[in-house]
């Protein structure tokens, strides 16, 4: 039973990547006060030495939907492979 994915939460890195916050979510579905996190929402860019790259949620929820998209949760993707989750709602529980 994950937790939910906010605006501003950190993914678990992949690789050497360092883990990073996503800067996108919803602007009328709140969680604890910040914007649920869909799938598409953008995540900033991390870097391995001079390897950088920025992504977008890849896998989220198949029946929790947010503005017509699914609501991410812990250990989704991103598309470039992080896990998100390192920090997330500590008290919504998505298909739970």
């Amino acid at each position: 039973m994950p937790e939910a994915i906010r605006y501003g939460d950190i993914c678990k890195g992949h690789d050497c990547h360092v883990p990073r916050p996503n800067d996108a979510g919803s602007n009328d579905v709140i969680i604890n006060g910040l914007g649920a996190h869909r799938l598409g929402d953008h995540w900033e860019t991390h870097c391995c030495g001079s390897s950088c790259h920025d992504s977008v949620a890849a896998t989220g929820s198949p029946d929790v939907i947010v503005n017509g998209r699914s609501l991410c949760r812990v250990d989704d993707l991103t598309a470039c492979g992080s896990k998100m989750g390192n920090t997330h709602s500590p008290d919504v529980i998505v298909n739970g």
